[in-house]
């Protein structure tokens, strides 16, 4: 099928969207996504939430694919969930180009929903801006907007939230005062992206904090106590993240066993292998993905497996 007849096929709301046929607007160019643009508009806003749907899903299964041109373009769509949805979909985008038009929906767009999924994807930018790959000028842009969101007295608990998360990476005094009040505030959400925050900072001196957390009531806390442990990656915390393996919440223990690929070392690589009998098929296939982990970090150029 030829492109021109794909886009028909879209605007066509008798036809089914398929992930195959999807796989087409991956890697467009320029006068392809404006052609894309130019039959958009006559898709019915439903159809159009579904499709930016159904890339982000093929995104998350497979990070070859590429849907960012499509995804930038579809930040001026007319719908408030189709700008969320593409603003979401950027969140692993290190496309440079993007970091203004999220920047203008996180201070300017009405819908709060848009807003926090553009604090979300500015995230990956202000890790690469402590890196040193962004443009000093824009990680000062992404810092400044980022904080002007958390600092807004009517902005919504979800776009804030979302801004603490990612500002995190800017480690400062100012930010970390910020994540200390935001974990004090007695709000459990809050307290959440707090312990998230903690674990982006990758600042050891949280630890002590994070891992009193491991054993919170609270599963959503000890959740993201857990993701923050293998964030910080300190092999201190192992013991504390292993416990979690037993945990009553699903969702818990696979947090821990991705939390323990990410720490390595002898005594998480043991656990993890001791996962791989638990008789629980996601956790084996997240213990695998894990120990893989840890071997590459113990052996990056494969040279144990050479003969």
């Amino acid at each position: 099928m030829t492109l021109d007849n794909y886009f028909s096929e879209l605007v066509d709301s008798g036809t089914a969207i398929n992930h195959s046929d999807l796989l087409q607007l991956s890697g467009l160019a320029g006068p392809e996504v404006i052609e894309l643009m130019g039959v958009w508009t006559t898709i019915p806003t439903e159809r159009r939430r579904e499709i930016v749907d159904r890339m982000t899903e093929l995104v998350e299964d497979n990070l070859d694919l590429d849907f960012a041109s499509v995804f930038r373009a579809c930040l001026r769509d007319r719908d408030d969930l189709v700008r969320a949805k593409a603003a979401r979909g950027l969140e692993d985008s290190d496309d440079r180009t993007i970091i203004r038009p999220l920047i203008d929906l996180l201070l300017k767009d009405d819908s709060l929903e848009v807003r926090a999924s553009a604090a979300v994807s500015l995230g990956k930018f202000a890790v690469m801006a402590q890196d040193g790959k962004v443009l000093k000028r824009d990680a000062e842009r992404i810092r400044v907007a980022l904080m002007a969101v958390i600092e807004r007295e009517d902005e919504s608990l979800e776009a804030k939230r979302r801004a603490i998360e990612s500002v995190a990476s800017f480690n400062s005094p100012q930010v970390e005062q910020i994540i200390q009040e935001a974990y004090d505030d007695g709000n459990p959400e809050l307290k959440q992206s707090a312990i998230y925050a903690m674990g982006r900072s990758s600042d050891s001196k949280w630890m002590p904090t994070v891992i009193q957390d491991t054993t919170n009531a609270d599963p959503a806390i000890r959740y993201e106590a857990a993701t923050a442990c293998g964030n910080l990656g300190e092999e201190d915390a192992a013991p504390h993240v292993i416990a979690l393996l037993n945990d009553d919440d699903s969702l818990v223990q696979l947090a821990s066993v991705r939390a323990l690929g990410a720490i390595g070392g002898s005594l998480s690589k043991r656990a993890l292998q001791q996962c791989l009998l638990m008789g629980d098929d996601a956790i084996e296939e997240a213990a695998k993905t894990a120990l893989e982990e840890i071997e590459f970090d113990d052996d990056p150029m494969g040279f144990s497996s050479e003969g």
